[in-house]
């Protein structure tokens, strides 16, 4: 459990410390990248078992998105579709025997959140234009500028501090009752840590397009 709230250090790369955290989302990264590779080599017109699965999958996070921002599905696709792969990815890692999940590192949610924090100026001011969407933080008055501020700052804590307190959570969770029982609990920890760890990708996913949803409609979309 010491090692879930203060990873040990393994190497460092000059002044960066490499810890449990930093290589369990290397190996997800690199799974992502082959696996994704793998996958989609070899496209056809009738897909197979493995074409289907990416193409629902792709099509979940598309018709998602296209139900809450009708018309910005093909725009918001790579960040999204990628930012839930990662954290569905990262929250099943500590399924892996000797991995722990990365998302339940304050540092990695956090670099979330982050993204998502950078990208909704992005796509306000590639939809809006930079004049027009400086705007929204001064209406409907410009005594509001500094409430919207704090509030986009909060809000991306909130997410960061969302994802890791349940991962974080579920993980000591396991950890204890793996203690106790180690014969009789792994099975079901493994199907409630595989539950856990959807539902929290899907609320991270589903409040990213919210977010990103609200910066293109101030144009009035």
């Amino acid at each position: 459990m010491e090692e879930l709230l203060n990873p040990h250090v393994i190497f460092w790369i000059w002044v960066l410390p490499v810890t449990k955290t930093v290589i369990a989302t290397w190996l997800v990264m690199a799974f992502l990248v082959v696996g994704s590779i793998l996958l989609t080599r070899k496209m056809t017109l009738v897909p197979g078992r493995l074409q289907n699965v990416v193409e629902l999958f792709v099509e979940a996070i598309l018709n998602l998105i296209e139900g809450m921002s009708p018309g910005y599905g093909r725009q918001f696709l790579p960040l999204v579709g990628t930012l839930a792969l990662f954290i569905g990815t990262s929250n099943l890692a500590n399924l892996v025997p000797g991995l722990q999940a990365p998302t339940g590192n304050f540092n990695t949610t956090l670099a979330l959140a982050l993204i998502v924090f950078f990208a909704v100026p992005y796509y306000g001011i590639r939809n809006q234009g930079l004049r027009n969407y400086l705007k929204t933080y001064i209406s409907p008055s410009p005594i509001l500028a500094p409430f919207h501020i704090i509030g986009e700052i909060t809000r991306t804590l909130s997410l960061a501090l969302r994802l890791f307190g349940n991962i974080l959570g579920e993980e000591i969770i396991i950890a204890i009752l793996f203690m106790l029982a180690p014969l009789f609990l792994p099975v079901p920890m493994m199907l409630f840590s595989i539950f856990t760890g959807i539902i929290q990708a899907y609320i991270f996913t589903i409040l990213t397009v919210v977010y990103l949803s609200a910066s293109v409609e101030k144009a009035g979309h």
